[in-house]
């Protein structure tokens, strides 16, 4: 069981990875806890479809969340065998309803709203490639998003028509899920699922990422109960990570502040060094004058005169 590997895409933000499908798989491993081998791939060009996540066990590789989870019921690991049939068809029938409403919606968000995708999926992307992948990638992952997108709502021409509808549907979604969540910890009883690791790698990048616009973002954390779901799970398997990435941010505060603070007292600093030279010299010159320094110095610029003063003499003769 130690041979399996595990290929994703970097984390930011306190996530285990940026990726919802990588996420995905990720969660559900932690949840069954099989050993694996984690591994943040910066190059996805040898991978079977030029994507990630990419799970290794031997000779076996896979691409493909569910055929993940059928991997590894072979290997007796599995989240579901506690589920009774009633709730398997549940869960196979809200994962439909995922797909269908809140996956496009996620992925508008990420890659074809243009704003999000020049300020904050590119550049996440990018960082996490080498060149000249960096320039590739973002924008092929952009073009299927576009074309999955379009395959749906190619009716519409308007891009805010389309993007309003989306953002309806997924609202609804999320309410639904909320409604069957409830005060749960888990939607199925009080054991993770697939499903939990499904709608968990949906909500928490849209929970922790900096979206310019936050339109999606914003309605996620408008909901208590999905927010604490998010937080629950992410706390319980990715601890390790939410805490350094705590540790860093409370790092680049106090190196922050420590910045400010000094820039704020710069100009005090400036002015309390100038009094301080200033109260030196007047020191100095009081210490001068009763000393009478002043004076020999005064006598000594007038011996000067007069000695010029001879000497001009002396020149004439």
């Amino acid at each position: 069981m130690t041979s399996i590997e595990l290929d994703i895409w970097r984390g930011e933000w306190g996530l285990a990875s940026v990726d919802s499908e990588c996420l995905k798989v990720l969660t559900y491993m932690k949840f069954i806890g099989v050993p694996v081998r984690v591994r943040e791939s910066n190059n996805p060009f040898f991978t079977p479809k030029g994507r990630l996540p990419v799970m290794r066990d031997g000779r076996t590789v896979l691409t493909n969340f569910e055929e993940v989870i059928e991997h590894l019921k072979t290997l007796h690991y599995s989240t579901d065998v506690h589920l009774n049939t009633k709730q398997a068809a549940e869960a196979s029938a809200f994962t439909q309803y995922l797909s269908e409403k809140l996956l496009p919606a996620y992925q508008y968000a990420w890659w074809v709203d243009e704003k999000n995708y020049a300020e904050l999926t590119r550049p996440t992307y990018a960082k996490a490639l080498r060149i000249p992948f960096n320039f590739y990638y973002p924008s092929s992952y952009q073009t299927a998003a576009k074309e999955m997108i379009d395959a749906l709502y190619g009716e519409h021409t308007d891009l805010r028509e389309i993007e309003k509808t989306i953002y309806s549907e997924a609202e609804k979604c999320l309410k639904t899920l909320s409604d069957r969540l409830g005060e749960s910890e888990y939607f199925f009883g009080n054991r993770p699922s697939s499903f939990d690791a499904t709608v968990f790698a949906y909500l928490a990048p849209l929970v922790k990422a900096p979206f310019p616009n936050a339109t999606l973002a914003n309605h996620v954390k408008g909901i208590a109960n999905l927010t604490r779901f998010v937080a629950r799970i992410n706390q319980k398997n990715f601890r390790h990570v939410t805490d350094e990435y705590n540790r860093q941010n409370a790092k680049k505060q106090t190196t922050g502040t420590q910045s400010e603070r000094e820039a704020a007292n710069f100009p005090h600093q400036t002015r309390n060094k100038l009094l301080a030279a200033l109260f030196a010299a007047v020191a100095m010159t009081g210490y001068a004058v009763a000393n009478g320094m002043f004076q020999d110095l005064k006598d000594y610029e007038h011996a000067q005169d007069y000695n010029e003063m001879f000497e001009n003499d002396e020149d004439d003769n």
